[in-house]
């Protein structure tokens, strides 16, 4: 419940000041992505490692606040659906037997960026450029592997950086539609609890997402 109630401010909040704006947008966007994530280990016996990769998805709704001339503040509010996927090896433990982990995570991201777009480089088509830091909280998180237990406890917050780009088309006198490429990287360590017959470990993501989008 309190999941929903956070998600309902939030979008109040925004819907509050882009009502101040002039010429604002709002819009809903959509697509898949692919979750990845980066480990490193503090001690010399414990080798982890990103044991593969996967396919999610992130759906979000949005606004887009014109503050300059091709200058657009876009904040927003976003579902992202996010993969932990390592293996361990410890000549400690298990004999040096190599185990693997799996979580699946489901976040609430919320996206503060600059967005910058070119001049018309075809009738009605612009390219855009963005940037910004996305806080995200983790809502839930379930473990493929129950019987494995290198984590814990995983980190409630996180703290994204959001690189990208893309093309933006208008098709009517008030209708928008983008594609865009979007490189979102984590810089805080997920794990807040290990186990401690490991070396400490630090686990980051890094998601990968391809967002079609329309605004209005």
């Amino acid at each position: 419940m309190k999941k929903y109630i956070f998600s309902a401010i939030i979008l109040m909040v925004l819907g509050q000041f882009a009502t101040a704006q002039q010429d604002y947008r709002i819009g809903i966007k959509l697509g898949p992505s692919l979750s990845v994530s980066r480990t490193s280990a503090d001690g010399a016996n414990t080798d982890i490692q990103r044991d593969g990769t996967s396919i999610k998805f992130l759906i979000g709704a949005f606004v887009d606040l014109p503050f300059k001339e091709n200058y657009i503040l876009h904040a927003g509010l976003n579902f992202a659906s996010k993969a932990t996927r390592i293996s361990l090896t410890d000549p400690g433990v298990l004999a040096g037997q190599t185990v693997s982990e799996r979580y699946d995570h489901e976040y609430l991201q919320l996206p503060v960026l600059l967005k910058l777009y070119t001049n018309e480089i075809l009738l009605d088509t612009k390219v855009f450029f963005n940037f910004g830091l996305v806080p995200e909280i983790r809502l839930n998180t379930d473990n493929e592997t129950p019987g494995v237990g290198f984590v814990s406890e995983f980190q409630r917050l996180d703290l994204s950086g959001n690189f990208g780009g893309g093309l933006e088309r208008s098709i009517g006198v008030n209708t928008r539609v983008y594609a865009g490429l979007n490189y979102y990287i984590g810089f805080l360590n997920q794990v807040k609890t290990q186990n401690p017959i490991y070396d400490d470990f630090q686990v980051k993501s890094n998601l990968f997402s391809l967002e079609f989008g329309i605004k209005f």
